[in-house]
C-alpha cells in the first residue's frame, strides 16, 4: 500500500501497550488492560489485528496481511483497521 492511499490517523508503526496481556480463545480473543482491570472480548478479526501488531507492527503491512487472510479489498481492511486501531489507541492499548 502507498503511504499516501493510508487511512488518516493510522500510525506507521505500532506496539502493544505492556500493561496488555491476550489471550486467544480458539477464533476469538481477549485482552485485559491491567492498569484499569477492563477486559475487552474481540472477535477473530480484532485478535489477528493484536497478533499482527505484536509480529509485524507496520501499519501497511498489516492491512496488506489482513485484505489477503480475510479476503477483503485493500481499501476495506485499511478503513476497518484504522477504526479498531483508533479504539485500541483510546483505550491504551497500543501507542505507537
Amino acid at each position: 500500500m502507498d503511504p499516501a492511499d493510508r487511512a488518516p490517523g493510522a500510525p506507521d508503526c505500532l506496539r502493544q501497550s505492556p500493561d496488555v496481556v491476550s489471550r486467544r480463545l480458539d477464533r476469538a480473543g481477549v485482552l485485559v488492560h491491567l492498569p484499569s482491570n477492563r477486559i475487552f472480548e474481540l472477535n477473530e478479526t480484532g485478535i489477528r489485528l493484536w497478533e499482527l501488531i505484536r509480529d509485524e507492527g507496520d501499519t501497511s503491512r498489516i492491512v496488506n496481511r489482513l485484505a489477503e487472510e480475510f479476503d477483503v479489498d485493500v481499501e476495506r481492511a485499511n478503513r476497518e483497521v484504522r477504526d479498531l486501531l483508533h479504539w485500541f489507541q483510546q483505550e491504551g492499548l497500543v501507542g505507537s
